[in-house]
């Protein structure tokens, strides 16, 4: 409790709203990414470390290939409606994940393991830049440097709760169900989004 009042000090009034559902979207972001890293580890992990400088190599190109349709989509689109596609596309994604690991475990191989990770490796990329693109819009510089502090405490207590929540539910659930777990703190995040952008 001293470490958040410590971290809030700095923080007007009227912005305690906004900075908390902040912190609560930064949450939910690393939440599910912390979720996801045992389904990570566990698929693209298959063909064992001599692979990892492959799936490094395959992160960096989907990344730069994926980065023009990015920029495309910022330019073209209200700062809600990119972000509610950006993430629903994980969402989406995420459930095409489950539903392949739920309905044909059978279809998963290395070839599906490594695109999971590739997967991953870009949607924590692109998942944190938009967050803190909308962060950049929605505070000015001088709001920054006294509300990022506790924003940024939100996603470091996301870094520790997400791993802490999937081992509890890994082993009543499984693996797959971890997957729709993270899509739901994903749409949770979506919701904090449209909070801090509505008029």
């Amino acid at each position: 409790m001293g470490r958040a009042r410590i971290a809030l000090s700095g923080v007007r009034r009227e912005e305690l709203g906004p900075v908390l559902v902040a912190a609560l979207f930064f949450f939910c972001v690393l939440t599910a990414l912390m979720l996801l890293r045992p389904a990570r580890d566990a698929l693209g992990m298959q063909r064992g470390i001599e692979g990892i400088r492959w799936l490094f190599i395959g992160t960096a190109v989907v990344t730069l290939a994926v980065n023009p349709l990015f920029g495309w989509l910022v330019a073209r689109f209200k700062r809600l409606q990119f972000i509610g596609a950006t993430y629903g596309f994980f969402v989406l994604c995420l459930a095409g994940f489950w539903a392949l690991l739920r309905f044909t475990p059978e279809a998963v191989g290395q070839t599906s393991g490594q695109v999971f990770y590739v997967w991953f490796s870009v949607f924590n990329l692109f998942a944190t830049m938009v967050f803190w693109a909308l962060m950049a819009d929605r505070f000015t510089s001088e709001q920054a440097r006294r509300c990022f502090a506790p924003v940024s405490v939100g996603g470091t207590l996301g870094a520790i709760f997400g791993p802490w929540l999937a081992s509890q539910l890994a082993r009543p659930l499984g693996t797959p169900n971890l997957l729709l777990v993270a899509g739901g703190f994903l749409l949770l995040a979506l919701s904090c989004a449209w909070w801090l952008v509505r008029p």
